[in-house]
């Protein structure tokens, strides 16, 4: 069984094949989306389509997913019957002088610093009208909104984007070429600008400390402090009003955005103290990612 879920550490896509997975993420789920919503509509009385768009957000989000995570074991499964192929491990932690208690909070740090900096690139674009939903939802149902995006999304998208695309072409390229390419790409999925370049930058956070630590759990960790922040921020304060930005919240909050740009600055200097503590003293230029040298008879 153990054998059986290794088999996608035998497939180590380059930038094209990246797209390849792109594709079938996209495509796979938004149909199995669709389905699984226009099942729901048929068989729950008085459900339609625009209504189960909010019944199981969690549920729905793991049916989206099947297609694209099968894809890649899929492919990992082919190549593996292969004995020239050579399997690059999905996780192999190298985390030089840290341990797992010091890197982890050096990384709750970093992540909630960045979200507060990073905050004025959200506010240059308006929500689509669809996230406002899934936050008007959130206050309601809660606990189904916090395991759709704070476990399965963590789970799944750094499974994808940073255990198979960045390991693929960090495999292939330059580390900077691969960690640009695969932090674009998990902008781009998103489907949206308000969004995207939030998480262009968050996506290359994510794999610069993905290659530099070779830890998939490392990058699920941030990737979950981050949503689960914004969850629970949400439910902590229910009188944001969606309609405006987050500076407009700080305002109409506390009579003024002055503590809206503390936050922004402070998020800045902790994301930098954290940024130098990791680059000093993780593996510089860790080999984990390459092909080993094999000698052929």
């Amino acid at each position: 069984m153990i054998n059986i879920f290794s088999k996608p550490k035998y497939y180590v896509p380059n930038l094209g094949q990246s797209w390849l997975i792109t594709l079938v993420f996209v495509i796979g789920a938004t149909l199995l989306g669709y389905f699984f919503l226009v099942a729901i509509s048929l068989f729950i009385p008085g459900m339609t389509i625009k209504n189960a768009t909010t019944y199981s957000l969690s549920l729905t989000y793991i049916v989206q997913m099947i297609f694209p995570i099968f894809f890649i074991w899929l492919m990992g499964y082919n190549k593996s019957k292969d004995p020239m192929v050579q399997p690059i491990k999905i996780d192999k932690p190298h985390i030089g002088k840290f341990n797992f208690l010091t890197l982890g909070l050096i990384l709750l740090f970093l992540t909630l610093g960045m979200g507060y900096f990073l905050d004025p690139v959200s506010d240059l674009f308006t929500m689509p009208d669809t996230f406002k939903e899934m936050f008007a939802k959130m206050k309601g149902d809660y606990w189904d909104t916090l395991i759709s995006a704070a476990v399965m999304a963590p789970l799944c998208e750094e499974f994808i984007l940073r255990g198979t695309m960045e390991r693929g072409m960090l495999a292939h390229y330059k580390p900077q070429k691969a960690i640009l390419w695969s932090a674009f790409i998990f902008g781009l999925i998103h489907l949206n600008p308000w969004q995207f370049f939030n998480a262009f930058l968050i996506g290359i956070l994510l794999g610069w400390i993905y290659y530099r630590t070779h830890s998939i759990w490392a990058v699920i960790f941030i990737h979950f402090v981050n949503n689960f922040y914004s969850v629970i921020t949400v439910k902590l304060f229910p009188s944001v009003d969606l309609e405006l930005t987050s500076r407009e919240n700080y305002a109409a909050m506390f009579g003024s955005d002055i503590y809206y740009w503390i936050l922004m600055i402070a998020g800045g200097i902790i994301s930098a103290i954290c940024i130098y503590i990791l680059n000093k003293n993780l593996p510089k230029e860790p080999q984990s990612f390459k092909f080993e040298n094999r000698l052929i008879a």
